[in-house]
């Protein structure tokens, strides 16, 4: 799990593109770009049943 901050983790660019919000990215593959508890706790859920 990682999450990008916007101005302030660049290293996320040539994978993901420019973001102007932060983001969260599970296992490289889920995107979660609403950072709300509810959203978040939901991509954890799925990714953990994967």
């Amino acid at each position: 799990m990682r999450i990008y901050r916007a101005g302030k983790d660049f290293d996320y660019i040539p994978k993901y593109g420019l973001i102007t919000k932060s983001m969260l990215i599970i296992n490289e593959k889920k995107v979660v770009r609403d950072l709300t508890k509810k959203n978040v706790r939901a991509a954890f859920e799925e990714a953990l049943k994967k």
